[in-house]
């Protein structure tokens, strides 16, 4: 094997916890996935939160992500995506300056562009009219952050989530994925105890799916800038083996263990599956269904 890529292992309450405050983000910055090299960067970029049903995405978002964004559907996005040549061709047709060009600090421009974008969408929320004008009308580097959870589970699904990401004015380097790996057996044992419980052959499909467009991301089978050219991070979520959640003496909750690797950073080529740790493709070959693949490489 290559030399280990960059494993993180959280082991303190006082840098694993998640503060809100100022003076406490600092412990963070060390030890959370962070973006853009940078813990809670405010804006411009976007996590395709990706794994199979009940993998515990969402507990890595509150947990372990070192950045807060607002969380869209795919119909969302599809959405802005589709609509966003008509609002560019109604605010020129009212102003006479394409969307880009507008000057938002002017109180009529911002009252304008709310109107518009609510109309055109049908939004009565004028939170959601905010949101969605400064994702078409903000510069690539002051878009909102957005985070999607999604399976991943084939190429086309990451291609279309992609496209209209980058349709929408974000930089590819500002594009993320960070793939939510659960032992199988726990989140079907999980799945029978939701409200919702999803098909096991479904469930299954979708673990099967992200490992493989994830093998086929960072194994060169694919060319991943062809979708996006941020950083792609594996986080192994399996309670009390990957992940360790306790009560903290001054009362709350805290990680105190997780285990997660970047295997591939802002702008740079994945490390390839011959590179890897041999701990991390233990665990994936552990942890996801037998396909016909390896992780071997």
């Amino acid at each position: 094997m290559g030399p280990p890529s960059s494993l993180v292992f959280c082991l303190e309450e006082k840098t694993c916890s998640r503060f809100k405050n100022s003076s406490q983000k600092g412990l963070l910055e060390e030890k959370l996935i962070t973006f853009g090299d940078k813990a809670y960067p405010n804006f411009g970029h976007v996590v395709l939160l990706a794994g199979g049903a009940g993998s515990g995405k969402g507990f890595v978002l509150e947990n372990l992500m070192g950045i807060e964004g607002r969380v869209l559907d795919v119909d969302e996005l599809k959405s802005l995506s589709m609509r966003t040549e008509k609002v560019r061709q109604r605010v020129k047709d009212k102003t006479g300056h394409d969307i880009a060009g507008l000057d938002m600090s002017r109180p009529e421009n911002v009252s304008l562009l709310h109107q518009l974008v609510g109309d055109e969408f049908q939004l009565p929320d004028k939170r959601q009219r905010a949101l969605y004008a400064s994702v078409l009308a903000a510069k690539p580097e002051r878009k909102p952050n957005i985070i999607f959870d999604v399976t991943l589970k084939d190429l086309r699904k990451l291609n279309n989530l992609t496209e209209s990401t980058r349709g929408i004015g974000y930089d590819p380097k500002n594009i993320h994925i960070v793939w939510v790996i659960n032992d199988i057996q726990v989140a079907m044992d999980q799945n029978v105890k939701r409200d919702r419980v999803v098909p096991e052959d479904i469930l299954i499909d979708t673990h099967e799916g992200a490992s493989r467009t994830m093998n086929k991301l960072v194994s060169g089978a694919v060319d991943v800038t062809k979708y996006m050219d941020g950083q792609i991070t594996f986080v192994f979520n399996k309670a009390h083996v990957d992940t360790q959640l306790v009560k903290s003496e001054h009362g709350g909750q805290y990680i105190k263990d997780a285990f997660y690797v970047n295997v591939k950073e802002q702008g740079k080529p994945p490390i390839g599956v011959d590179q890897m740790n041999r701990e991390v493709i233990k665990r994936i070959q552990a942890y996801t269904p037998r396909i016909d693949y390896s992780w071997e490489g």
